[in-house]
């Protein structure tokens, strides 16, 4: 069942951004899933085929947010800023887990090549979409211009992840996004 695989890559985000690498098995999978014994080891045989879905669904729900929060038909630099800041907020607040899923399996990607290929890609998908967002925007290079604006996210959400009292200004964020605008 589709629902079901959904059910158990859901649950293993939750206990990678909760309690770590060594909390993803099978069987503890399946058990904060409420699914039957075996159940995830059914849909992903080994430990290494559940890290390649994990990652799969960390893509899907990067695309389920960012459309939450970005329309293109808006294309102006103001929603570009807004949408920048609803995702940096909820990569900190409402979807902590999944992003302190995301550093938990970077820090696996550093030893093991495989995982850091499925991230890699993740992020070839992001700088895709932010490239086009800057390119329609006008940016004279929006493929280093891309580069630039989601590293400074990047280092945004580490930052509210590890010190959430820090908030930064939205004057700050617009003038970031300016600078890659040329």
């Amino acid at each position: 069942m589709p629902q079901n695989r959904t059910r158990a890559l859901d649950a293993a985000l939750r206990l990678l951004g909760t309690q770590g690498l060594h909390a993803l098995t099978h069987g503890k999978v399946d058990a904060a899933a409420g699914l039957p014994r075996g159940s995830t080891s059914n849909h992903f045989r080994t430990r290494a085929a559940l890290v390649r879905g994990v990652v799969e669904r960390l893509e899907e729900r990067d695309r389920e947010i960012w459309a939450a929060l970005y329309d293109s038909s808006l294309g102006d630099v103001e929603h570009l800023v807004d949408a920048a800041l609803g995702f940096v907020t909820a990569a900190t607040t409402t979807d902590r887990a999944l992003t302190v899923a995301r550093y938990t399996l970077a820090m696996e990607g550093a030893h093991n090549p495989e995982v850091r290929a499925s991230l890699a890609r993740g992020s070839e998908l992001v700088h895709g979409w932010t490239s086009r967002i800057l390119a329609d925007l006008g940016s004279p290079d929006p493929d280093t211009a891309a580069r630039t604006l989601t590293a400074y996210a990047d280092g945004l959400i580490m930052r509210g992840i590890t010190r959430p009292e820090i908030v930064e200004p939205r004057e700050q964020v617009l003038r970031v996004v300016r600078s890659c605008l040329g």
